[in-house]
């Protein structure tokens, strides 16, 4: 991960939003993206780990700041989940479209 990446933080309703704005160019997603977790402050693990994301093919870092977990695992398993779940859900309305026209 670039040091030099741009931040973004948003809150967990809007993962959709990050998906389609900081993830898909052109409706494609980069598949490099990373999962991460980031200190919720800075220099002090046992305040919790937040959900947070890479894409190097834009140089982007992604926050969710209202979200936390005790474990970097966890937090890094939830926008991992997250992620997921709205490309699946990307796939089958696209899919949908296609069928009813």
């Amino acid at each position: 991960m670039s040091l030099d990446a741009a931040t973004f933080c948003y809150p967990a309703r809007q993962i959709a939003a990050v998906y389609d704005e900081h993830i898909c160019t052109a409706g494609e997603p980069d598949v490099e993206t990373e999962y991460l977790a980031r200190e919720r402050e800075h220099g002090t693990p046992s305040s919790g780990y937040r959900p947070a994301l890479y894409v190097p093919g834009k140089n982007r870092r992604i926050v969710i700041i209202d979200k936390c977990f005790g474990m970097e695992g966890h937090a890094r398993a939830w926008i991992a989940d997250q992620i997921r779940l709205i490309a699946v859900r990307r796939k089958f309305e696209k899919e949908t479209a296609r069928c009813a026209n």
